[in-house]
C-alpha cells in the first residue's frame, strides 16, 4: 500500500504508544523487584519519569483515536467525524484506550509512598501492558488462545524495555557495586522474561503467517522480518551487559559503569526502532492468514 501521510502519523503515534505504555509498566516492575537497591533519591527520581510516561501513554492513546480516524479519511477533517471517531472507539481501541489509561493511573498513586509499589501498581502496570492484545491482528485470526500469547508477550517486553531507562539512570551515580547489584537482579529475571517474549512472539507471529514462505512473500511477513533482525540486536546488546559488563561492574570497575550507560542508551535506541517496525507491522498490512480467511 502506498504510504500516506496520516499513516505514518499514525505509525508514529501507536510507536509512541507502545513506548511510552510499556516503559511505564516496566518502570513499576523494576520499582518492585529493585527497590532494595535504591536509595530514596533513585526511587523519587523512578517515580516522577514513570508519572511523565504515564501522562504521555495517555496523550498518545487519545491522539492514537484522533489520528487513525483521519488516516481512514485521508485528511485531517477525520479527527471531527463522529461516524469514524465512533468507528475506531467501537471497533476496540476505545476498550483498549480505557483499560490502559485506568491501569496507568491506578499505577501512580500508589507509587507515590517512599516504598515498594504495591498489588494495585502491580495490577494496573499489567493491565496497561496487555492492553494493546485487545485490539489488532491478533483478533482477526480466530484462535482465542492468540491475545492470552500476545499478552505474555507484551508482559514480557514491558519486564525487558522497562528495565533500560531505570538502569541507565543508575549508571550516573558514583556507587558501581549498586550498579552492578541491580543489573544482576535484572539479567538473572530477564532469562526469564527473553524466554517467555520469544516464545510467546514466535508463536502468535506464526500463527498469523500460516506459512513460512509468508516472511518473504508478503509484506506482512517481510516487516515482520525487520522487526525480528531488530530484536535479535537488541538480545545482543543484553547478552553484551550481563555477560561483559555487568561482571565487570560488580568487580568495582567504573570505566564498566559509562561502557554500560552508553550501552543501554544504544538498547534503547534499538527498542525504539523496535516499537516503530511494530507498529508499521500492524498499521500498513493485515496478515496472510486473515487475509486468506
Amino acid at each position: 500500500m502506498t504510504l500516506g501521510p496520516w499513516d505514518a502519523a499514525a505509525i508514529a503515534v501507536k510507536a509512541m504508544l507502545y513506548g511510552a505504555t510499556l516503559a511505564a509498566a516496566g518502570g513499576v516492575f523494576f520499582l518492585t523487584y529493585s527497590a532494595s537497591l535504591l536509595e530514596a533519591a533513585d526511587r523519587a527520581s523512578m517515580r516522577r519519569r514513570v508519572g511523565i510516561l504515564v501522562a504521555v501513554a495517555i496523550a498518545a492513546s487519545a491522539a492514537r483515536i484522533l489520528v487513525t480516524a483521519a488516516s481512514m479519511s485521508g485528511d485531517a477533517s477525520g479527527m471531527l467525524d463522529a461516524g469514524l471517531l465512533a468507528l475506531v472507539w467501537h471497533g476496540g481501541e476505545g476498550r483498549a484506550a480505557m483499560v490502559r489509561a485506568v491501569g496507568l493511573l491506578l499505577a501512580v498513586p500508589a507509587l507515590a509512598a517512599d516504598r515498594r509499589p504495591g498489588v494495585w501498581a502491580i495490577a494496573g502496570a499489567a493491565g496497561a501492558a496487555i492492553s494493546f492484545a485487545w485490539v489488532g491482528h491478533t483478533h482477526t485470526v480466530g484462535f482465542r488462545w492468540t491475545p492470552v500469547l500476545m499478552g505474555v508477550h507484551l508482559l514480557a517486553a514491558a519486564f525487558w524495555v522497562g528495565a533500560l531507562w531505570p538502569l541507565r539512570l543508575l549508571t550516573g551515580g558514583d556507587d558501581a557495586e549498586r550498579v552492578a547489584a541491580a543489573a544482576a537482579r535484572f539479567g538473572n529475571a530477564a532469562l526469564a522474561a527473553v524466554s517467555l517474549l520469544g516464545l510467546a512472539g514466535i508463536t502468535v507471529l506464526a500463527t498469523l503467517l500460516g506459512n513460512a514462505s509468508e516472511l518473504w512473500r508478503s509484506g506482512y511477513g517481510r516487516t515482520a522480518c525487520v522487526k525480528l533482525a531488530l530484536v535479535a540486536g537488541l538480545l545482543a546488546f543484553g547478552a553484551f551487559n550481563k555477560l561483559r559488563l555487568t561482571p565487570r561492574l560488580a568487580a568495582g570497575d567504573r570505566a564498566a559503569a559509562r561502557a554500560l550507560r552508553r550501552s543501554i542508551a544504544a538498547e534503547m535506541a534499538m527498542a525504539g526502532a523496535v516499537f516503530l517496525a511494530t507498529a508499521a507491522l500492524t498499521t500498513l498490512s493485515g496478515p496472510p492468514v486473515a487475509a486468506a480467511s
